[in-house]
């Protein structure tokens, strides 16, 4: 029985060692900022194809906004399905394809309107 006690302290005090996070007055003070809604959609769902300040297999993010005139109902639009807004002739979702060698967009339609708002407002602030 001796062994058993032992063994579960052991066990409790070795999982208690190195987890004690800073307390504050406040509360509990974090390490590291959150990651932002905006970023975490980017880097599930982007980094894949795109980077922000460079072109990978699409084209850097940054200033994309404005090269869609801040049109966010056509970003959106090409977000969720590039190859409809392609077919219906979206001047600039034909350029885009055009310029990047006619890879076509994966469709991201499990992204809500919010979610594409979230990602619009982390490419506008253009940090990594």
């Amino acid at each position: 029985m001796k062994k058993y006690l032992l063994l579960a302290t052991s066990i409790i005090a070795f999982a208690s060692c190195g987890n004690e996070e800073q307390k504050t007055a406040t509360g509990t003070q974090e390490t590291e900022p959150a990651m932002s809604k905006g970023k975490a959609i980017f880097n599930a769902n982007c980094t894949q194809c795109h980077k922000l300040h460079e072109k990978l297999i699409g084209p850097a993010l940054e200033g994309a906004i404005a090269r869609w005139d801040n049109d966010t109902t056509r970003i959106r639009a090409f977000i969720h399905n590039s190859q409809e807004a392609i077919k219906n002739g979206d001047p600039r979702a034909v350029k885009v394809y055009a310029e990047n060698n006619q890879t076509i967009m994966t469709p991201m339609p499990h992204l809500s309107n919010a979610d594409i708002d979230a990602l619009i407002d982390y490419i506008n602030k253009g940090e990594d």
